[in-house]
Order: structure tokens, then sequence, then C-alpha cells
């Protein structure tokens, strides 16, 4: 009985450690598994940057106000083929609204329809209030950033090219601005310059960092069409999201303490 108790005692012993071999050899090959899988999705992700957008989470607890320009009876510039201003703003404001959320900021939309903020019949005076009340809006809010976006009209059809402007006193606007110029300059291999302007309303009386972001030229046949197209509102609308993020990340980069004079 001993004998054959012992017998089995030690088949139990082989079974056992067979089982934990099995154990192991499934564990490893569950690990070959993940790190193929992960690799794979590493080399899709670099051969497909544009599909598969790699949220950076810099914007957290950021807020960001998203002013549509104009809106309502003020369509704004008016292209060529009748393409209006308002429209094309709040197209890219909604797509950058939608990068934000993803990235883990707050945005605000100033408007998110075919509407303005003013509420008088005389359109000048319903201008002061709109403009206004985009202040106010931002000012309660309390974001980190006023975002207005735009489109350009000049008589010169030959302009083209997106073009970010600052108020000049503005350290934080001026740092912003630059940031995004560069980036949307990558959407059109430009190589345009953000500038200061002491003349434009919300500039002057936003209390954060505040740019105006021209999207393009209305007054350019060519460019009036392409800003027409959601494929061109979305590359615009990541460059700007890409820029905010950067700016973000640099403001919040620790400073290098000061050396004492001791």
């Amino acid at each position: 009985m001993r004998q054959w108790g012992t017998r089995r005692t030690g088949w139990g012993l082989k079974a056992v450690k067979g089982s934990r071999k099995k154990v192991i050899l499934g564990i490893a090959l569950i690990h070959l598994l993940v790190l193929a899988f992960a690799s794979g999705v590493s080399f899709w992700q670099k051969n497909n940057q544009q599909d598969v957008p790699m949220w950076s989470w810099s914007l957290g607890t950021k807020i960001i106000v998203i002013d549509a320009g104009h809106g309502g009876p003020d369509p704004g510039a008016v292209g060529k083929t009748k393409i209006l201003e308002k429209d094309v703003t709040l197209a890219v404001a909604k797509r950058v609204e939608a990068f934000i959320q993803q990235g883990g900021g707050k945005p605000i939309m100033i408007r998110d329809g075919d509407e303005d903020l003013g509420t008088s019949q005389a359109l000048l005076t319903r201008k002061r209030e709109d403009l206004s009340e985009r202040i106010r809006i931002a000012t309660e809010s309390n974001a980190d950033v006023y975002l207005s976006i735009h489109a350009n009209s000049f008589p010169n059809e030959k302009l083209t090219g997106p073009q970010v402007f600052y108020h000049a006193d503005s350290a934080e606007g001026r740092a912003l601005a630059q940031i995004l110029q560069a980036e949307l300059n990558k959407v059109v291999n430009g190589k345009r310059v953000a500038k200061a302007n002491k003349d434009f309303f919300i500039l002057k009386k936003a209390n954060q960092a505040a740019v105006t972001v021209e999207l393009g030229f209305l007054s350019n046949p060519a460019e009036e069409q392409l800003l027409n197209t959601p494929e061109h509102q979305q590359k615009l609308a990541w460059a700007i999201y890409q820029g905010l993020s950067a700016y973000f990340a640099k403001l919040d980069q620790p400073k290098a303490p000061v050396p004492s004079n001791s």
C-alpha cells in the first residue's frame, strides 16, 4: 500500500509539474502575442499618422474659448462664389472643439450655430453688443486661451495662406500666435509669420492669451474653394489643436531656478 501510494503521489507530482509547464508556456505565448500586437499597432500608427491622431493630454484642465467669427446677420467676408466666412469659421471651430475635447481640455464655443450675440436692430450697435458679449463669456469662463477664428479677404486676389495675429502688448498672445503660425504653415507649406495688431477688438479686450487666426483668403478663388472642403478644414483644425498642445506643454515646463549671487 505504501508503494502504491508513493507511486500515485509521484504521478501526481509529475501531473502538477506538467500543468505548471503548460501554464508557463501559455503565459509566454500570451506575452509574445501582446508584444507582436503592440509592435504591429506601433508600426501601423507610424505609417498612418494622419489617420490615427496620438492624443496629447497637455490640454487637461485647460479652458479654451473658441470664437467662430461673425454669424447670424453678419456673414463676414464673402468669396467670389459666395462662400461665407461665417460658415467656414464655424465648420473649423467645431472641428477644433472636437479635438480639444478628445485631448482632455474644456472648449467653450461662443456660437455653435448660425447666430450672433447681439439683439439690437441697428447693425452697428448689434455688432458692438455681439463683440462685448463674446468678451464677457471669455472673462466669466476664466479661460486660458481666447481663440478667435476668421477668414481673410483682400483686393489682391493672389494673397493666400493662414495668418495669426496677437496684441502687441501680450507676451502670452505672441508666444501662442507664433506656435500656431508654425503649425498652420505646415498645412499649406507657407512662410507667413505671426503679426502684432492693436486694433482688433477681441485682442484688445481679452484678459487671457488671445489670438485671431485668419484661416486663409476667401478673396483668392482657389483658396476659397479649398476652405470650403471638409478635408482642408480638418487639416487646419488639427494644426490649431497641435499648436495649442505645444503652447501649453511649453507653458507648463518647470522653469530653471535663478542662480543666487552668493
